[in-house]
């Protein structure tokens, strides 16, 4: 790698993007030092963890405990400092008795889970992340995501290796293309949305290329035309010479719901309690599985323990990168009423609805008791990912919405 150069200041968020071997490995363990270049110079000032390919830093042979402190002890903890955080480290990786048992018995999840909790626990100042928060469950990572969001807030510097690249636009506010050609490297930097278009054109270009090559026809050819993709037979217009393909409506998307996690990670003044949230249909039967035209309720309960005014319910739909795709509470619609209620209640809140079509994935529901109306409120019980919503069987390739009540035709003329 030569001629690559850019400086990145303390406090921002930066993704370093390009194609297979063009050099973004290489780059971090430089970073890291446990690679040394053989011309140029690289200045690092702070304490760096990083969470490069899997399997870096941790010894196959020692058990969970063991890595843990060999891990830390080389981000430079002391052996008290990793003795106070020990607990703290296997909480938040969540992968309970197993520390005591050799990671070479893991799975790929448990030993992320493992290996993120380290690095969340040194107190580094440039955190590096090479495409790890790809493995794991939902629940674990959301909490990476809250992690490295809260890291962002208090100042921290993050290096992010992706090739997700609306994972880059939530997290970082600039990004850096790395392009390889032969033995020539070039890199672009600028904003995540401007190197984005410029990764994918590339990367499309490529595609169009190949395909050329494979079929000998140019992008665009009428290789192809007149043959029906969908299901429904096409139908010819003899008087305008037209041949339409159409799908009167696009297949509903699944979903499966998961069970409420009562264990999960929240916060409060304590002076309600959610105790349970689940899907139901209008008979009231719990759903694990529905559709995106059926009509469902989330239901939430809570019990209260203090009297209250203007106590609310609410719910966020986060997806996989803990961006808000939906946010409702019922104090948005109820202000007026000016609820009261007192110690003792036990209250459910009800929301009817029919949910979008969401692009196949796994994205995660909060739950929240509030006191208070409007934006002056306090939290009494706020719940990360008591729920898990799997969309199945979806056609959507990009965004993250369908279009509602959806129909499509292509007319060949």
């Amino acid at each position: 790698m030569r001629d690559v150069s850019f400086a990145v200041e303390r406090g921002k968020t930066v993704a370093i993007i390009g194609r297979n071997g063009a050099g973004k490995s290489t780059l971090l363990q430089m970073i890291c030092g446990t690679l040394t270049p053989t011309d140029g110079r690289i200045d690092v000032r702070g304490r760096v963890a990083a969470l490069l390919e899997l399997g870096a830093g941790f010894n196959p042979e020692f058990t969970g405990r063991e890595n843990v402190y060999l891990s830390a002890s080389l981000h430079g903890l002391t052996r008290e400092q990793i003795d106070q955080r020990f607990e703290a480290i296997v909480t938040f990786a969540g992968i309970g008795d197993y520390v005591n048992q050799p990671v070479k018995t893991y799975s790929s999840g448990m030993f992320v889970r493992l290996a993120f909790a380290v690095i969340a626990h040194v107190d580094a100042d440039i955190l590096i992340v090479d495409e790890a928060l790809s493995v794991g469950d939902a629940f674990f990572q959301q909490k990476c995501m809250r992690f490295l969001l809260d890291f962002k807030d208090k100042g921290g510097t993050l290096l992010f290796v992706s090739h997700d690249m609306s994972a880059v636009n939530a997290l970082c506010e600039s990004a850096i293309l790395l392009r390889r050609e032969g033995d020539r490297y070039t890199y672009q930097t600028g904003t995540p949305k401007e190197i984005a278009k410029v990764y994918l054109r590339d990367l499309y270009s490529e595609k169009a290329a190949s395909l050329t090559s494979e079929t000998g026809q140019p992008n665009g050819s009428d290789a192809g035309i007149g043959q029906p993709m969908l299901s429904r037979p096409a139908v010819a217009d003899a008087n305008r010479n037209v041949t339409r393909y159409a799908l009167d409506t696009v297949p509903h998307v699944a979903y499966h719901a998961s069970a409420f996690r009562k264990d999960g990670d929240s916060f409060g003044l304590g002076g309600a309690q959610i105790v349970a949230a689940h899907f139901e249909d209008e008979d009231g039967n719990t759903l694990s599985e529905f559709h995106s035209e059926d009509q469902v309720r989330l239901v939430i309960r809570a019990t209260v323990t203090k009297n209250m005014a203007y106590p609310a319910i609410g719910f966020v739909l986060k997806d996989n990168k803990a961006q808000k795709l939906i946010a409702e509470s019922t104090d948005s619609y109820l202000r007026d009423r000016a609820i009261r209620i007192e110690a003792g209640a036990q209250v459910q809140a009800v929301f009817k609805m029919r949910f979008p079509s969401l692009i196949r994935g796994e994205y995660s529901i909060d739950v929240a008791f509030a006191e208070g109306p409007g934006s002056d409120h306090v939290q009494h019980h706020l719940m990360h990912d008591v729920m898990v919503l799997t969309a199945l069987g979806t056609n959507l390739v990009h965004g993250t919405f369908g279009a509602p009540s959806l129909s499509v035709s292509f007319d060949v003329n």
